[in-house]
């Protein structure tokens, strides 16, 4: 996990980026989680600023924001299969639509964890009911990637 030691005034902190690709970032500074917009500028791709949020005071040279919200837990709703990332990672791709047929292996999207690709199949018979994931997007252990019904 690459680590950057940030300098902010006097104070030395260091800041952990688990997923440098993630949209927003998500970065540990001493143990507390932050989630972080990265604002991007037309005509320079991959050059971005500091976005901070209203509690924080801006800092140039700090991404700053508010700690990552709680995560809810969606539960299945009754005649669904909720079909949830197995572990953290990013969403490289979504291989089935709403409405579409499924059976038990059919792979309905792809996950990217550290640098291996996983394949996420369908474990019964189903019809996609929801998509709740977009390609790039980060995720967590257990977020909800797609409902069956």
């Amino acid at each position: 996990m690459p680590v950057y030691h940030v300098i902010v005034g006097d104070k030395t902190y260091s800041v952990e980026v688990p997923d440098p690709n993630a949209d927003p970032l998500q970065i540990v500074v001493d143990g507390e989680s932050f989630l972080v917009d990265i604002a991007r500028r037309r005509g320079a791709p991959g050059e971005g600023s500091a976005v901070p949020d209203s509690r924080n005071a801006p800092v140039p040279g700090l991404l700053a924001a508010g700690p990552a919200p709680a995560r809810r837990s969606q539960r299945p709703r009754p005649g669904s299969q909720s079909i949830v990332a197995p572990m953290p990672g990013t969403v490289l791709s979504i291989l089935v639509q709403a409405g579409q047929n499924v059976a038990p292996g059919d792979v309905l999207c792809v996950l990217e964890a550290m640098k291996m690709k996983n394949p996420i199949p369908a474990n019964q018979v189903g019809q996609v009911a929801e998509i709740a994931v977009k390609p790039g997007q980060a995720v967590a252990f257990g977020d909800l990637l797609i409902r069956l019904a």
